[in-house]
């Protein structure tokens, strides 16, 4: 394992975070980050005592406060529990229940403050104790599609064994350039993503920004210069939006996008590279804590999720994505049940179906829990027809499931276009098979409930 605190505190001088706040542009260097999470791990120890093992939850939106005591719990060997805020109040006190959480910090009562107060008075020689790597180290809850969320417990082995690399191609292999390149955090800090993000960046001396209203981010972006940013397929959206509108310049003059998740629609990443915008995959889940494989091919491979990285074992068992790493969850908090099921010979369980071609290209299919299994023992794949929909540039959401044994379509779409998607609907079932059909379309007035990464939340 690498010694997290060593490496920020190595990189002293070096600016590691800049972030608006009222219209004020503020910056943090690696010491003084160094310093702000000491302190802030001194004061939580004034107020609670020793926090070792203690289930610890954080209740905020993304900020520099955020990163502070992140890694100013884990530091102190508490148990951390990042939540998220946009859960409904009965989820989030099921949640803490569950976690069985000792203290919770949250950001509206101005804990945040309080614990992170960078007098920066002092110089400190905080040691990490590294000698226990299979020590409970976070609980992240899934914010899965479907289901009641599950407690992943990643251990302290899951957060550094290695060094991330969520990062653009030319950055991977060669750390020299780390301490020019220029990232934007968008991704919620409660998400694996968001994570992610901040252990791979942080490590690798990288220079961040972070978006701390990402009703702001499209203003914000015009004000900044960034190299790379990891985002959802639902911020890709958005920003195709503001390059058609406004150009790369109006992105902050970004160089590389990556996303994760669902393999994206060719259209949206071909527009981005005639935009002079590079394009990257990375796929994992909250039960693998981060990235299995990574693509960077835009040509002839572009719907896969990539070839495998960080020495992960990928097998297709009976039609699913099966993955071991060193960064896959120990398992599910006081859910033996549902370890025992996710968890089978050392492989996790992905719930993807999919495939490995033979150039070692993964490629999804759809989802295990989600096949559509009809009467006659056809199985169909719901993001297989979602995908079709996709291609009409009128249909802004949509989910397909089976009602009384046929495939429905709902839809939230631009206003006035429902004859028009009615008719593409009729010419694509012209080329479905019978029992793929689309047997009718019902449109809503409202976009559908999501997760935290911006994936629609299917029904049970």
């Amino acid at each position: 394992m690498y010694d997290f605190f060593e490496d920020i505190k190595a990189r002293e001088d070096r600016v590691a975070y800049r972030y608006y706040r009222n219209d004020i542009l503020n910056e943090v260097t690696y010491r003084e980050y160094y310093s702000d999470i000491c302190e802030c791990l001194e004061n939580i120890k004034n107020e609670y005592g020793d926090i070792e093992s203690k289930h610890i939850a954080i209740l905020g939106n993304n900020s520099y406060e955020y990163l502070v005591l992140l890694a100013a719990l884990i530091l102190g060997k508490a148990v951390v529990v990042p939540v998220n805020i946009r859960e409904s109040k009965n989820n989030i006190e099921d949640i803490l229940a569950d976690a069985e959480v000792d203290y919770v910090i949250n950001q509206e009562d101005g804990t945040f403050d309080k614990f992170c107060t960078a007098k920066r008075d002092k110089d400190y020689a905080c040691s990490f104790d590294m000698s226990d790597e299979s020590r409970l180290a976070m609980i992240i809850y899934t914010s899965g599609t479907t289901g009641k969320s599950k407690g992943v417990m990643l251990s302290l082995k899951n957060l550094f064994d290695r060094k991330r690399n969520i990062l653009p191609k030319e950055y991977v292999e060669d750390e020299s350039k780390d301490d020019v390149l220029v990232t934007y955090l968008v991704f919620p800090l409660y998400h694996a993503a968001g994570l992610c993000s901040w252990l791979s960046w942080c490590n690798r001396g990288c220079m961040t920004y972070i978006n701390e209203d990402i009703g702001n981010m499209l203003n914000e972006l015009q004000e900044i210069k960034i190299d790379f940013s990891f985002v959802s397929p639902a911020t890709m959206k958005l920003w195709k939006k503001r390059l058609k509108r406004g150009g790369v310049e109006k992105l902050g003059g970004v160089k590389t996008v990556g996303t994760t998740g669902a393999p994206m629609d060719k259209e949206l990443i071909d527009f981005f590279v005639e935009n002079g915008i590079d394009y990257c995959q990375f796929y994992g889940m909250t039960e693998t804590f981060g990235d299995v494989t990574y693509n960077s091919n835009v040509t002839d491979k572009v719907a896969s999720v990539g070839r495998i990285v960080n020495d992960a074992d990928i097998q297709i068992i009976d039609g699913e994505i099966c993955v071991s790493s060193w960064n896959c969850m120990m398992g599910y908090y006081n859910n033996l049940d549902e370890t025992a099921n996710a968890i089978v010979d050392g492989y996790v369980h992905t719930g993807d179906l999919g495939y490995i071609d033979e150039d070692g290209y993964v490629f999804i299919t759809g989802r295990k829990k989600n096949l559509i299994i009809l009467s006659g023992g056809e199985n169909v794949s719901p993001e297989e027809l979602e995908n079709f929909l996709y291609k009409n540039d009128s249909i802004k959401e949509c989910q397909v499931f089976e009602r009384e044994d046929k495939i429905i379509a709902a839809v939230y779409s631009a206003s006035g276009s429902e004859e028009q998607i009615r008719q593409y609907v009729s010419e694509l079932n012209k080329e479905l098979p019978i029992y793929k059909k689309i047997h009718s379309v019902e449109f809503r007035d409202t976009e559908f409930e999501k997760t935290a990464s911006g994936k629609i939340r299917r029904e049970n």
